[in-house]
């Protein structure tokens, strides 16, 4: 066996254990970190746009408390 061929078992053989203790990232692990950056992208759309209709909203009901104070006076 040559020298490359050795120690291109010997890394297949550990190739877990060196994953986990040089905490390195797999294809698997950016594929699901991509998925929920997606994921919280789309919450965070959702989210604004309900801060923005929501803004929208109070500043109708406070346009109508401020002409019911005038009507009241």
């Amino acid at each position: 066996m040559n020298m490359d061929n050795y120690l291109s078992s010997y890394l297949d053989r550990r190739m877990k254990l060196m994953i986990d203790d040089w905490q390195l990232s797999t294809t698997a692990d950016i594929r699901d970190l991509s998925q929920r950056y997606r994921k919280v992208k789309q919450d965070l759309d959702s989210l604004k746009t309900f801060e923005r209709e929501s803004h929208n909203r109070m500043d109708r009901m406070e346009e109508r408390i401020r002409a019911l104070q005038e009507q009241m006076k």
